[in-house]
Order: structure tokens, then sequence, then C-alpha cells
């Protein structure tokens, strides 16, 4: 057997140089789908600006579990008396009965005065 070990050395570091670009190029290839789905994702986030005296709904999520059409999953309307900057907000019910809770903003979606006469 006529083998030349120097060549078979040299073709297995070609060997291995070209797994490292290989593995370079999957990297940078990952890290820009990667952006692009954060720019995609971000682009669709809808920011929920909340003020004081608006209405809301807050979300139930003791019935989530359940797929059904008649469920009540919003609960409210709620007047919102004191947003914070870390997301929570105070809401009184607008009853007689004022009774105040902290709820995190995700549970709120904003809820449309009804016109009066």
């Amino acid at each position: 057997m006529d083998l030349d070990l120097s060549h078979v050395q040299k073709e297995r570091l070609f060997q291995l140089n070209g797994l490292d670009k290989q593995r370079l190029q999957t990297l940078l290839h990952t890290k820009v789908v990667q952006l692009q789905r954060k720019i995609w994702q971000d682009k669709n986030i809808k920011e929920k600006q909340f003020q004081e005296g608006d209405w809301a709904l807050t979300y139930d999520s003791r019935y989530k579990d359940f797929k059904g059409k008649l469920r009540k999953r919003w609960l409210g309307p709620y007047t919102m008396e004191k947003c914070n900057d870390n997301g929570s907000v105070l809401i009184r019910t607008i009853d007689e009965e004022a009774i105040p809770i902290f709820v995190n903003g995700h549970r709120l979606k904003i809820y449309k005065k009804p016109l009066s006469k």
C-alpha cells in the first residue's frame, strides 16, 4: 500500500477547515433568520395605552381551558383609577360598591363607553 501520509493529512485539514466554514455560515444564517423573525414579531405587537378614567374589561382566566362559545371570558366594565409605570392598573367597579383592585395591564382590554342620550 503506497499511501502518502502528508497528502492524507493535508486532505483531512482541508475537510476540517471546510467544516469550520460551514459551521460559521450556518451560525450566521440562524442569526439572520432570528433577526428577521424578531423584526416581524415586533412589527405586529400592539401597544396598549391606558389612561385614567377609561373603561376596561378584565380577562377571567378561570375558563381558559373550557372551550365553548357561550363562556363569559371578559368581566367588567371597570374604571381605571391609576396607571403605574410597571404595567399594573388600579381599577374600580362602576357600581356603588367601589372596590379597588390592582390588575396586570396584559389582562385588560379597553371598553368603549356607550353613547348616552
